[in-house]
């Protein structure tokens, strides 16, 4: 009987994986021959204010005039010439001291098209549809080992901000991924793997240096002596690469921390105040819907690791470097739901990890989010 459930909840894991690749390669070609007309670079949202990378010129490009551009522009400029040794790929950065930062989501599509510059811009999307996939396994794995309904791996795919990511093309898919993996390891006392994990989470966004550190406070909390060793040697890759970063454009744009972040709550407050004066208007009443989902995410971890605390402080300490980041985030991050949704997907995810003996504290939420997901995906079509 025991090998019997066993294999059931294994096979789960695996079930799920399948129906998710399924669904995510149906989106990605939808969205690819219906929504970009066969055209790759419609994934990611090139403007015209910005120079073209100078490895577009020529060819045919989605471009969407009076635009500047999402993330995705930038980090296909990057993928194309990963060491910007053509000073023309400078010029294409809005700023070259805080984009180039983010190396890894790029780096990869540039090393796994083995430099194939026609090749690139199809990998970085391969890449982020692998990335939902493997959300999907790892947080199965997870719950599994946790004796957490597995099913439940599935909500990944209701979660607004991975569809908003992969059509943009933006690097945080990789990121939540490698937090996933992170957790999963340190829950399973992989030391190596978690420090390895959290420091390439680092090299694709910045901001992962405080999960990084919540991390290590929590093996030092936890007196796992081994963790704390490898963790102390996970940070100095991504230190190292922003440092370089920031000497080598130190003249070229901004850090970006003054436009992303300012004061405690006054961006909070800032988009409270937003909502209030747009009134009822259905596009603000969206929003509202959207933020207030948002803040549910943390209601609910918090209830949750409240139950089980010993069991869950690897997410205490990510959500606490998340709730630090939403505080200070300005209303360049809050301003519009396709931003923060995406910026803060991980706290959905975080939610979906958290090990409880509640479910429906995970699955209302996580659940209450598919409108968003349904109406995103419908509007984006």
């Amino acid at each position: 009987m025991i090998f019997r459930q066993f294999w059931s909840n294994q096979h789960q894991v695996v079930k799920n994986t399948f129906i998710a690749s399924v669904l995510v390669i149906v989106a990605a070609l939808l969205l690819y021959f219906y929504k970009f007309d066969g055209d790759i670079t419609g994934f990611f949202r090139i403007g015209s204010v910005l120079p073209l990378s100078p490895y577009l010129k020529g060819q045919h490009v989605l471009v969407h005039q009076g635009e500047i551009g999402y993330d995705g522009q930038q980090f296909l400029s990057i993928a194309l010439d990963p060491w910007l040794q053509n000073q023309d790929s400078l010029e294409t950065f809005d700023s070259p001291k805080y984009r180039y930062r983010r190396i890894l989501y790029p780096l990869l599509g540039y090393l796994l098209s083995l430099g194939n510059r026609n090749l690139i811009p199809y990998v970085l999307v391969v890449i982020n549809c692998l990335c939902i996939i493997l959300l999907v396994f790892f947080i199965g794995l997870d719950m599994h080992k946790h004796q957490q309904p597995v099913w439940q791996s599935l909500l990944v795919l209701v979660v607004p901000g991975i569809w908003i990511i992969l059509s943009f093309s933006t690097a945080d898919l990789l990121s939540s991924l490698l937090l996933a993996i992170a957790i999963y390891c340190y829950r399973s006392h992989k030391n190596i793997y978690t420090s390895i994990s959290l420091s390439l989470a680092c090299l694709t966004r910045e901001p992962m240096l405080l999960v990084w550190l919540g991390f290590l406070l929590t093996s030092i909390y936890e007196r796992k002596r081994q963790q704390m060793l490898h963790l102390f040697w996970a940070w100095i890759p991504p230190v190292a690469w922003n440092i370089y970063v920031l000497f080598r454009f130190s003249d070229r744009g901004t850090s970006g921390i003054r436009e992303n972040f300012g004061w405690p709550l006054a961006g909070i407050a800032d988009k409270i105040s937003q909502l209030v004066t747009n009134g009822l208007q259905a596009k603000n009443l969206f929003e509202a819907y959207s933020f207030a989902l948002l803040i549910l995410m943390f209601v609910g971890i918090i209830l949750i690791t409240r139950q089980r605390l010993k069991d869950n402080r690897a997410i205490v300490s990510s959500v606490i470097a998340y709730g630090l980041m939403l505080a200070f985030s300005t209303k360049t991050i809050l301003g519009y739901f396709l931003d923060y949704s995406r910026v803060y997907v991980d706290v959905y995810l975080l939610l979906l990890l958290s090990i409880s003996s509640k479910h429906y504290l995970k699955t209302i939420p996580i659940a209450l989010s598919s409108l968003l997901t349904i109406t995103f995906l419908l509007a984006h079509s």
